[in-house]
Order: C-alpha cells, then structure tokens, then sequence
C-alpha cells in the first residue's frame, strides 16, 4: 500500500486531471468577466440609489447604510453567478477557447490569427452589459417612480408609467429579458469571436428576449389607464397602433441583429 502512494495523489492521476472550481483554463476570463459585471453593478446601484434618493425623506446617514447594504448584497449575487457559470464550465470542461491544453505545446499550435470582422467587440459587449445593468436596477428599484412629471402651479404632478397592482408580476419576465441580454455579451466576451455555434446561440437567446419583451409591451393591464388616455389625447395615434410600432421595430432589429450574426458564425465560424 505503501509503495502506491498517497491514496489522494493516485485518485488525481487515475482521474487525470486536477480538480479546481475554476482553473487555469477559465482563470483569466473568469476574472474579466468578474470585473466587468461588478462593475456594471457599482454603477447601476449607483445611479440607482442616486434616482431614488431624490424622492426619498430619509436623512443621509439612513441613505448612506442603505446604499451600502443594497451595493454589498448586489455585488455578492453578481460575484456568485459568474463563478456558479464559470464552475459549471469547469465541471463540464466546456470548450471557451481554441486551444485548452498546458502539457506540450509548440510554436506550430498556434491558430491562424482570424480577420478583425470575425472577432467580436469587447468594448461594445462591456458597453452593453453595463448599460443593461443600470436599465436593469433602475426598472427593478424605481419601477414606482417611472412616468411623467408636470408642474400644476408651484407643485409638481406624476402619473406612473405603468400600473402599479399588476407591476410585481411583470417584474421576474423583465428581469429575464435584461439577463438574456447580458448573458448573449458575456456570451460573446468569453468566446471572443464569431463560430457558427456562437452565431446560433447568440441568436436563440436574442429571439427568445425579443419574443418575452412583446409579450410584456403587449399585456394593457401593465400600463396605467391614465397614461393611455393621456397619450390617445394629444397623440394623433392610439396607445396600441403605438405597441404595434414598437413590436414591428423590435421584431426588424432582432431579424437584422440574428441575420447578422449567422452571417458573420457562416463565413468566419471555420
């Protein structure tokens, strides 16, 4: 028994592999994405927090503690997705690059570099997901405060935009959207350039939270009756010829975002 070793160190090289929550193979991407979503959190809760002080009596010391407590519980949620994702990945050995192996490695291994048009954008997936976050928080922490806002004299009046006895029950399909939408551009980051399977993915889930939004835009009861009248009185359309318009051009961007990227994973996916 002796001469086998550590039973610990012969599992490993039974399994043949080491076992990590993250490895080396995700390790760096792991930590990008990391520092990308929590920074989308800081901002977002802090505008947030900022929007929603202004219609808020509390003193500054109470605003303060709750900004605190409302970025610290955000950012746990936020860190623990991403590493539950990555350790998934890990788990599963999924594919995130074109090359995962560490052991023998020559110069020959390296992959042609691919056309700049079939790498995706960074800078446009990080834009993305931080302006999805702040979109995000403000609709789920000032949903309430949402509308529009007239002087009647020396007072200022506000009809909500939408209607706030049915708003909790939208709340979890709008969330999905935002985090489909945020998920396609991680998506996008982790990979880093444009594959077929990529194009596919890319444009099931862009289908999917198009289809989820025209559901939620379509549904009247979400919107407040007063709204809706106020619009039909000076508008020269009504409230649904305007939902109509809005599905049309949400439908035509989501053709042209997934025309787009099936072209690009076709020609570049090889």
């Amino acid at each position: 028994m002796r001469k086998l070793g550590n039973p610990k160190r012969l599992a490993v090289q039974y399994r043949g592999k080491e076992r990590y929550l993250i490895g080396p193979n995700y390790f760096d991407r792991y930590m990008f994405v990391l520092k990308i979503v929590l920074l989308s959190i800081l901002v977002s809760v802090s505008i947030a927090v900022g929007l929603s002080a202004l219609f808020s009596t509390e003193g500054i010391v109470e605003m303060s503690v709750g900004y605190v407590l409302s970025l610290f519980s955000a950012l746990l949620q936020g860190a623990a997705w991403v590493t539950v994702i990555f350790a998934l990945l890990e788990y599963y050995e999924v594919s995130i690059g074109p090359d995962q192996a560490f052991e023998k490695w020559e110069p020959s291994q390296l992959s042609e570099l691919p056309e700049n048009k079939a790498l995706i954008s960074r800078g446009e997936s990080v834009f993305s997901i931080i302006m999805t976050t702040v979109f995000l928080m403000l609709f789920f922490l000032l949903s309430d405060r949402i509308g529009i806002y007239y002087n009647v004299g020396r007072e200022i009046s506000f009809i909500p935009l939408f209607n706030n006895d049915v708003i909790d029950s939208y709340l979890i399909l709008v969330v999905l959207v935002f985090l489909l939408n945020i998920l396609i551009e991680l998506i996008n980051i982790i990979k880093g350039r444009w594959t077929l399977k990529i194009a596919v993915i890319t444009t099931l889930l862009n289908v999917i939270s198009a289809g989820l939004f025209i559901a939620i835009i379509n549904s009247l009861t979400l919107w407040n009756n007063e709204i809706i009248q106020e619009f039909e009185r000076y508008a020269p359309l009504s409230f649904e010829r305007l939902i109509l318009l809005i599905t049309i051009v949400v439908i035509a961007v989501t053709i042209g975002e997934s025309g787009s990227a099936l072209y690009k994973g076709v020609k570049y996916g090889e």
